[in-house]
């Protein structure tokens, strides 16, 4: 795969005070530029913001060579992390690590490509570290106009689930990872749950780009430019697929990459479309893995090993397999019992409710030794020192 390089940094008009992040993002000598900002931070917290949001916006598996400025990121995400999980996100003096939520959400993302990470002496000449510099200004600027590009949108389509909702499970494929810089979808992949049911009910298409698709592109998914030279425009498709999800909660893994991709391609159109999130409530299980599971992998490949779900078939990612093996993996993470439900033709039968005798005989009441009592203390002591302080048994 191509290696991307991303060379981000971080500033703040008083520690504390209004600060921004910037991120240049380089692939076969195509870069894009992102930045934001935050009213009340630190010039820390923008550091570690700028890393993540460069990995964030990045497909799964990415090859990345990370240049920073700040040795505070570079040593702690190289050096100081294994300690801090060790001791449960405790430093070495047992107190508790500064900006712990923006190191979880950095480990968290960093588990998901293979980076070098790398310092720059800052404000020394770097070309690339002085334009990341300028955009971290940008963004900061932005924020005290009080207009600002969202800085942190982990939880950004976090909605609560409504389990009366029909739910449409959504994957795609692009030609690359910025559709700022002019790349499109090339494949959609829907699944549709009911009644915490899959059904049979799938939406699937591929798409001509009208465009190179990536080298680094084609290694993930596979697809390539020759075979959509006859498949069909997104203008062509847009109706079908418009009414296929409207009115739905939409069920996606990191959803920001897959929606900015589909808003890109309606205002493309210029046929009056909206945001996507004005026709369907948004789930992004990305966010809520990381909620789970703070500080570990939550790509699709290590969520299904932890959840036994076989993914045996995906040998390269593909929109309709992804939205298929993510609609298991939702089910069980919001605890469905995805074994009875497969692709269900039960769909639309009711529940009903079936009363036990009063005569029934009564259930045995198996009461714990001391001994048991006191390895269920010590484990869920364990627990919680593994969670970080969040176990919800141990009270």
């Amino acid at each position: 795969m191509n290696t991307v390089e991303a060379f981000t940094d971080g500033a703040c008009r008083g520690n504390p005070g209004p600060g921004g992040w910037g991120v240049l993002l380089r692939q076969q000598s195509k870069e894009t530029k992102l930045y934001g900002g935050e009213p009340d931070t630190t010039n820390n917290r923008m550091e570690l913001l700028a890393a993540i949001m460069a990995l964030e916006n990045l497909p799964p598996a990415s090859h990345v060579r990370l240049t920073t400025d700040s040795k505070y990121v570079q040593q702690g995400i190289t050096e100081w992390i294994t300690n801090w999980i060790r001791r449960g996100w405790k430093n070495a003096n047992k107190e508790p690590v500064k900006n712990v939520d923006l190191w979880k959400r950095l480990h968290a993302i960093s588990q998901q490509h293979k980076v070098d990470w790398r310092w720059v002496k800052g404000h020394s000449g770097h070309r690339e570290n002085e334009i990341a510099d300028k955009l971290a200004n940008q963004g900061l600027d932005s924020s005290l106009q009080k207009n600002p590009k969202i800085a942190d949108d982990s939880t950004k389509y976090e909605i609560q689930d409504n389990s009366n909702m029909r739910k449409i499970v959504l994957d795609t494929e692009t030609t690359g990872i910025d559709p700022a810089a002019g790349h499109r979808i090339i494949e959609i992949g829907c699944v549709e749950i009911v009644n915490r049911r899959i059904t049979d009910n799938r939406y699937h298409q591929y798409i001509k780009p009208n465009r190179k698709i990536d080298d680094g592109a084609v290694k993930v998914h596979g697809i390539t430019t020759e075979f959509l030279s006859d498949k069909p425009l997104f203008f062509e498709i847009v109706d079908e697929f418009m009414n296929f999800i409207k009115g739905s909660e939409l069920i996606i893994h990191n959803a920001s990459f897959d929606v900015g991709f589909i808003n890109h391609e309606l205002k493309l159109l210029k046929q009056s479309w909206k945001p996507v999130n004005k026709y369907c409530k948004i789930l992004d299980t990305l966010a809520l893995a990381r909620k789970h599971h703070p500080g570990q992998k939550n790509n699709l490949d290590a969520l299904c090993k932890r959840y036994g779900i076989d993914n045996s078939n995906r040998q390269l990612h593909g929109a309709l397999l992804d939205a298929e093996i993510l609609a298991e993996l939702y089910l069980v993470m919001t605890g469905g019992q995805v074994s009875l439900l497969g692709s269900s033709k039960l769909a639309t039968e009711t529940n009903t409710i079936k009363r036990i005798s009063e005569n029934r005989e009564s259930l045995a009441i198996i009461q714990p030794t001391e001994e048991e009592l006191q390895a269920h203390v010590k484990y869920l002591k364990i627990l919680d020192k593994a969670s970080g302080g969040k176990c919800a048994w141990k009270d």
